[in-house]
């Protein structure tokens, strides 16, 4: 083993050993772990109460088919789990699961980081027809599967209902409908410019709608039918007249605004998960935004999913069409700026992966086809408000998730026009050049011509010195 090997391996075992004696030798709350048992090493990115939502699924796991087959899997909330499970693996030392995002796939791929699923997904019958297909295309990298869904996602537009009524009368003088969101682009401008509110000195105080708050704002493209890459010639799309447009209309609204108007006011939003995020306290009315918004409004500011049930166990149980006026808040397809282009989503997921050198891939996998039985899978997404990955749902999951409008989402997910990111082994790459156009174009540095087009030329000749790499190492 070479020097730096050995030093990245006992960098990795003295992290481990920092965990403590306890962790080691016990499971969760202090449960000691059966003797003779195959110890399933799960790390997990969640922390709050999605951590302790998958902990309910892991406790379930080791009580029933763990218990039968002779496998404990042992969950440990992990901070820069991308990072260090990559560290793991390079030191021999990896976990059995590891709990990454949609997009570190295609990297961790291309370096041979990850187990292929293939054969383990074929002995339990999971293939294609199991999943939402956009799902399961990106959890493979060339025609190989090396993931599969913990929890999914899709993007809508989450809108607030409440401030719709207050300002009824502006959106109604402005020829708009108070009481259903915006059908096209250029009806949410409309929305975002009636609903925005200035302060003293011109001061913005809430904002209908803002580009640069979005976790979104480089998926725009999706919206005005556009594409990044083309995989048929192996190049990057960035300068076509779709992608363009997306990046205009993002800065249409510096333009409006001014950048140090936006800025002050972005500054200034509190963090996401707490009961002061922009949407909660009514600084933000319209945003694109995931499935698991409906957890953390249940959890940080229940007041707007309870305006006239306050007994939330109760609510769940109720017709879906009664539980609709309970909440503050809706979601509604995300507008296209393309007519006629209808259900655009970007649906990205998290998911399980195998490390390569994991020293239980069988036990592992045993744990993963478990949580993706149906009535697993639905009780995890229920407990996190998100969608199903799967292609079938039953219709409890459909009336009685804590999210009211997953059926919108399960909706985007299943259309033809739901996108995931190109399976590039460069895809972070992508996601850092992208950002910093989003940011160059978000305050006037660069029109978006000349943003995309320098990100363009880098990025392709990035790709370009990958493949080279790559065919040296064939020959």
């Amino acid at each position: 083993m070479p020097p730096i090997r050995r030093t990245i391996k006992a960098t990795v075992l003295t992290a481990l050993l920092g965990l403590g004696l306890m962790v080691l030798l016990f499971g969760p709350r202090g449960t000691q772990i059966p003797p003779h048992r195959v110890v399933v090493e799960y790390w997990e990115k969640w922390r709050g109460h999605e951590a302790q939502q998958m902990r309910q699924i892991v406790d379930s796991f080791n009580r029933t088919v763990g218990r039968r087959k002779g496998i404990y899997v042992r969950y440990l909330p992990t901070s820069n789990i991308d990072q260090k499970t990559l560290i793991a693996t390079a030191a021999g030392v990896p976990p059995d699961i590891a709990g990454l995002w949609d997009m570190t796939l295609p990297e961790y791929a291309a370096m041979g980081a990850l187990t292929p699923l293939g054969r383990f997904a074929r002995a339990y019958g999971i293939t294609a027809k199991t999943y939402v297909p956009v799902y399961w295309r990106g959890c493979h990298y060339h025609g190989h599967l090396y993931a599969l869904v913990s929890t999914p996602m899709a993007v809508a537009l989450l809108y607030n209902k409440q401030i719709f009524q207050r300002d009824s009368a502006k959106l109604r003088a402005a020829g708009l409908n108070p009481s259903q969101p915006p059908r096209t682009l250029a009806q949410l401008d409309q929305y975002a410019r009636v609903l925005t509110k200035f302060g003293p000195r011109g001061r913005l105080v809430r904002a209908g709608f803002l580009p640069i708050t979005s976790w979104y704002m480089n998926e725009t493209y999706m919206w005005f039918g556009g594409h990044i890459w083309n995989p048929r010639t192996r190049r990057f799309t960035l300068t076509s007249p779709a992608v363009i447009g997306a990046y205009r209309w993002i800065q249409s609204y510096s333009k409006w605004l001014g950048p140090r108007t936006m800025l002050a006011f972005y500054s200034g939003l509190s963090n996401f998960d707490s009961p002061q995020n922009p949407f909660l306290t009514g600084q933000l009315v319209m945003e694109p935004q995931g499935p698991w918004m409906a957890n953390y409004i249940y959890h940080l500011k229940p007041s707007l999913s309870t305006l006239r049930w306050k007994n939330k166990k109760a609510e769940l149980k109720m017709p879906l069409a009664k539980r609709l006026k309970n909440y503050a808040w809706a979601f509604a397809p995300f507008p296209s700026a393309v007519p006629g282009l209808t259900d655009v989503t970007y649906a990205g997921f998290d998911c399980f992966v195998i490390p390569r050198g994991a020293p239980h891939p069988r036990a592992a996998f045993a744990f993963i086809a478990y949580v993706t039985r149906r009535k697993v899978m639905e009780r995890l997404c229920m407990l996190q408000g998100k969608n199903s990955p799967l292609a079938k749902v039953s219709r409890n999951f459909l009336e009685h998730s804590k999210n009211p409008y997953i059926g919108v989402f399960e909706k985007l997910a299943a259309s033809p026009n739901a996108h995931g990111l190109p399976r590039l082994p460069i895809l972070m790459q992508v996601v850092d050049e992208l950002n910093i156009v989003a940011q160059r174009v978000a305050l006037l540095q660069a029109s978006p011509r000349q943003a995309l087009a320098r990100a363009q030329t880098r990025l392709q000749a990035a790709y370009n010195e990958y493949e080279a790499i790559q065919r040296l190492r064939r020959e």
